[in-house]
């Protein structure tokens, strides 16, 4: 398969799987009882959207993008597209804006992470050309 088009699955799959995933997910965070010293806007961002969003799309991303050896850059602007798709075609959109900028966050992170983790073959020996 075509690198651009390898990317391109990557984050639609992504995308679809990180919906899918953190609508359960985000059911199940916000079950958790709230302490009460915690105060609610930092209990929805760290616990709610971090985990039940944010934590959802690093790993499927991660996976996806891992597996199908894709472009970061380009399987993290088709898994933005594919999950803003997805939300406005469920009617989300006018108040699901936190959830889609904790799945951005967690794929950004996710394509960084892939970045810095890929293989390098920098330091990998290369037989002499020619000699011996």
């Amino acid at each position: 398969m075509q690198g651009p088009l390898k990317s391109i699955l990557a984050g639609a799959v992504s995308g679809i799987a990180t919906y899918f995933f953190s609508l359960r997910a985000l059911g199940y965070t916000n079950a958790f009882v709230m302490p009460s010293w915690a105060s609610l806007a930092a209990w929805e961002i760290l616990v709610v959207l971090g985990l039940g969003a944010t934590l959802v799309a690093l790993v499927v991303h991660l996976i996806a993008v891992h597996i199908l050896r894709a472009n970061a850059p380009l399987a993290l602007a088709s898994f933005f597209g594919t999950t803003l798709l997805a939300m406005a075609l469920a009617g989300l959109l006018t108040f699901g804006a936190k959830t889609l900028a904790a799945w951005l966050l967690g794929a950004f992170l996710a394509s960084l992470a892939y970045r810095k983790l890929r293989p390098n073959n920098a330091f990998k020996p290369k037989p002499l050309r020619g000699s011996a």
